[in-house]
């Protein structure tokens, strides 16, 4: 009888470890989807994530407040919210060079100068800074020169009666050229030298050349004035 109970029980036994066998490999098949599942959500839902706070932390720049503009065109204020200094329309700022002269220079004014120039030219040079004569100056530089560039009158003055020389500072004698040069070709090289070699001041005009020439008429220095007496011979014959 245990022989046949024996037998009885092994298809039994047969049946589970099949089943056993069978259970096994679909159970991991089953874990491995899920994990595996998760795992690809997991990394799908990682890039969103990482979107939102991408669009939470670098969304646009907030807008900054320009400063307002005025019908000029200039900002109301600068980059340190001052407001800058208060200029007429279309004028340059406060801190801008020296402005140019204050009528614009005929061309063909300037090219008449510099022709009428070659007269001076001896001594003056042709760059205006005076010609050497050794370790001397035939005459004074131009160049910058505050006579020259201030009333000019004292300039007209000058070229009309020539300079006396009183001592051995230049070597070159300025002498009178009021008979070389008409009232055109006077205001035209004292524009020029006004111009020329950076100086900046305003033209002179043939008015100007007359109304000098006329009103030193009665100065009566046949050697020339002298260098220190200019700006009193100017003003005593100012209107």
């Amino acid at each position: 009888m245990s022989s046949d109970s024996s037998e009885s029980k092994n298809p039994l036994a047969g049946i589970l470890g099949n089943a056993f066998l069978i259970l096994i490999p679909v159970a991991l098949i089953v874990m491995l989807g899920v994990v595996g599942f998760a795992f690809v959500g997991g990394m799908k839902e990682t890039p969103k994530k990482d979107e939102a706070a991408a669009a939470a932390g670098s969304g646009p720049a907030p807008a900054v407040a320009s400063a307002p503009v005025a019908e000029t065109g200039a900002p109301a204020t600068d980059a340190t919210g001052q407001a800058p200094v208060a200029t007429a329309a279309g004028s340059a700022p406060a801190s801008a060079p020296n402005p140019a002269p204050a009528s614009i220079i005929d061309p063909e004014v300037m090219a008449l100068g510099k022709q009428s120039y070659m007269l001076c030219a001896a001594c003056h040079g042709p760059d205006g800074k005076g010609l050497k004569a050794g370790p001397a100056l035939m005459a004074p530089s131009l160049v910058g020169s505050e006579l020259l560039l201030g009333d000019p009158d004292n300039g007209l003055l000058v070229v009309l009666k020539g300079i006396a020389k009183e001592n051995m500072n230049y070597m070159g004698v300025m002498a009178p050229l009021a008979a070389g040069l008409d009232d055109q070709k006077l205001a035209a090289v004292m524009t020029y030298v006004r111009n020329e070699w950076g100086n900046t001041a305003p033209p002179v005009t043939v008015e100007q050349a007359a109304a000098a020439r006329a009103k030193f008429a009665d100065v009566n220095a046949p050697a020339g004035v002298k260098r220190a007496e200019i700006e009193a011979i100017v003003a005593a014959h100012k209107k």
